[in-house]
């Protein structure tokens, strides 16, 4: 059973869905030298590891190239490879994505991992995997460049964006709407101003108007009560002028 990877503890959630399930390497006798469980609490470490050896046992019957074997909706994709005469090596890609690419990851995959294992005596002598920690950039940049699915990130951002176009054309016509109500009440308020302003001026008019009204009902009966007044007066001070006066009057008659 392979140890688990010191980089993995600190993995996002990116890596959790990555396109590759597992990742090893192994010889001819069905040993694990290397081996990289990309989400350990969802998959059977040691139950992957077993199958795999089986199919390492199997390299020399594995064709040239890439060798696809499936079971259970889950592909094997692994390749053999001579470099160390006498000795192959079988590399091994487990997934159940069908947007991976056999030959590219296989390739990167052997191609990274020779130049890591630089030594043929590191890889003959090698154990369960005694390689794993010596291995992990080569895990690491397998992940990197081939575990993420590009073309579901990218439709996902472009959903991203869709959907936040959406929501901003919304949010403008929300505003639209919400400004030709604004103006609606403006123009309401500004007819009402106008309204209040002509019945002000109405109102102004009509008030001056009684108020000159009563005026001059006031100064006429002022006046009127004034002249009764002096007429009396005359009449009680000097009776023969109010007789002399009626006198006049009655003989204009």
């Amino acid at each position: 059973c392979a140890l688990p990877p010191l980089w993995i503890q600190g993995r996002d959630k990116m890596a959790q869905q990555s396109r590759i399930q597992y990742l090893c390497v192994g010889n001819l006798e069905g040993v694990i030298v290397a081996s990289e469980n990309v989400n350990p609490e969802e998959q059977d470490d040691e139950k992957l590891a077993k199958a795999c050896s089986r199919i390492c046992k199997r390299g020399l019957h594995l064709k040239a190239g890439e060798n696809i074997l499936e079971s259970k909706g889950v592909k094997y994709m692994a390749k053999l490879s001579k470099k160390i005469d006498n000795f192959p090596a079988v590399f091994i890609c487990v997934t159940k994505s069908e947007s991976l690419s056999p030959k590219l990851v296989l390739r990167d995959f052997v191609s990274l991992f020779w130049k890591t294992v630089t030594s043929e005596s590191d890889f003959t002598s090698a154990q369960e995997s005694s390689l794993t920690r010596k291995c992990q950039p080569v895990f690491k940049e397998v992940l990197k460049k081939h575990g993420r699915d590009k073309v579901a990130e990218t439709n996902a951002k472009l959903k991203v964006i869709k959907n936040q176009m959406a929501q901003n054309v919304e949010q403008q016509l929300d505003n639209m709407e919400n400004l030709e109500m604004t103006e609606q009440k403006a123009n309401d308020l500004d007819e009402d101003a106008k309204k209040f302003k002509d019945t002000s001026i109405s109102l102004k008019w009509k008030m001056c108007w009684q108020n000159a009204k009563w005026t001059i009902i006031l100064v006429t009966t002022i006046v009127v009560i004034l002249a009764v007044i002096i007429t009396i007066a005359v009449c009680m001070t000097d009776p023969a002028a109010c007789k002399s006066s009626d006198d006049n009057g009655d003989n204009n008659n």
